[in-house]
C-alpha cells in the first residue's frame, strides 16, 4: 500500500513490536496459561514476529479489496471470514508444506482498519489440536450454561 492509496485526512500507525518486548510479554502469559490453557501457551511459543497497522479516517477507499489483492498475489489462503458487531474480520495464512508461516488478520469497521501480521511456525497438526480443544471447551461451556 502506498500514500496514493489513502486520502489526505487518513491517519496511519504502523508498529513492529520488537521481539524482546513480545517475548517478555509472551513468557509472562505462557507461565499463566501453562496451568490454565496449555494449548494457548503452545501457540504463543510459536510467535516469531508481530506487526500491527491501523488506518483510520479512510472512508473513500475500500482498503479491504486492496488487502485481498495482496493476499491473492502472495498466495495466502483464507482460513476464516466473519462479521462481528458490524466489523468484517478475515484470517488468512501463508503455508509452507504442513506449517503455517504467517497469519494475516484484516479487520474493517466503517472507515477504520486494523491489520495484524504474525510470523510463526505452527504445525497443522498442532493447529488442528487447538481447534479441537477449543471446540470441546466451547461445547462444555454451552452445556453448563
Amino acid at each position: 500500500m502506498s500514500k496514493r492509496d489513502l486520502s489526505s485526512d487518513t491517519e496511519v500507525a504502523s508498529i513492529r513490536v520488537p521481539m524482546f518486548l513480545t517475548k517478555a510479554f509472551i513468557k509472562g502469559k505462557i507461565k499463566e496459561l501453562d496451568e490454565e490453557d496449555a494449548i494457548a501457551a503452545l501457540a504463543l511459543r510459536k510467535i516469531k514476529k508481530l506487526k500491527i497497522m491501523t488506518i483510520s479516517g479512510n472512508k473513500k477507499d475500500n482498503l479491504m479489496s486492496k488487502f485481498n489483492a495482496y493476499l491473492a498475489k502472495n498466495n495466502f489462503e483464507e482460513m476464516m471470514s466473519l462479521y462481528s458487531e458490524g466489523s468484517k474480520i478475515t484470517i488468512n495464512t501463508e503455508m509452507k508444506k504442513d506449517h503455517v508461516k504467517r497469519v494475516l488478520l484484516g479487520i474493517a469497521d466503517e472507515g477504520d482498519y486494523v491489520f495484524v501480521d504474525i510470523k510463526a511456525d505452527l504445525d497443522l497438526n498442532e493447529l488442528s489440536k487447538m481447534i479441537e480443544y477449543y471446540e470441546k471447551k466451547n461445547n462444555k461451556t454451552k452445556i453448563i450454561n
